[in-house]
């Protein structure tokens, strides 16, 4: 009995390790090139919609540490964000079961964040951000490779301002909504079990 419970667990859930690097920008930041480099690495899961353990649609939940940010030239400003974030996806796998692609929302709370300009830090910088990024919309595509291993490419964007001041900025979706947002490029390698 444990036998039969346990094959049925494998497939309608299964276990992601990931990990890759970020080009980050802020949008509104007056920066226009993904030139902030970070880190990205957590652990995930996903299991099968509906009864049918082969359905193509699947439920993704993650978690993971990420390092947003911008950089910007004319005035040697770093802008630092480092995030613990909940990423939950709806995903399709093709017939070949080796493309995953997957849209959805990734929560973040901040964990770090750092100003620095010319290399020296900005006491006050550390303020600038505020305490979550609520709503970032993320999409992804992983590639199984072989059995276990692949590559995953993903685009994130914030919906939301993720900055305290408003006064400078851009707009996103309405003109009320106004401020900084990340927009993020991530590509890594991932594990599933």
């Amino acid at each position: 009995m444990a036998l039969a419970v346990t094959a049925q667990a494998q497939k309608r859930f299964d276990f992601t390790v990931m990990g890759g690097a970020n080009m980050g920008q802020i949008d509104g930041d007056h920066a226009d090139r993904y030139r902030h480099l970070g880190l990205r690495a957590g652990v995930g899961t996903s299991f099968a919609l509906g009864s049918d353990t082969k359905s193509p649609w699947r439920m993704v939940v993650e978690l993971a540490y990420t390092q947003k940010g911008s950089y910007v030239e004319a005035t040697d400003a770093r802008l630092s964000a480092d995030y613990v974030e909940i990423p939950l996806m709806l995903s399709y796998t093709t017939h070949s079961q080796n493309l995953r692609l997957s849209a959805g929302v990734a929560p973040a709370l901040l964990v770090r964040s750092k100003v620095t300009y010319h290399g020296d830090e900005d006491p006050q910088g550390k303020d600038m951000f505020t305490a979550m990024d609520l709503l970032p919309v993320t999409v992804s595509a992983r590639w199984l490779l072989g059995t276990h291993l692949g590559i995953e490419g993903r685009y994130q964007n914030s919906l939301l301002s993720v900055t305290r001041e408003d006064v400078a900025g851009t707009y996103r979706l309405f003109r009320s909504n106004k401020g900084c947002f990340h927009n993020l490029l991530s590509i890594g390698l991932f594990l599933q079990f």
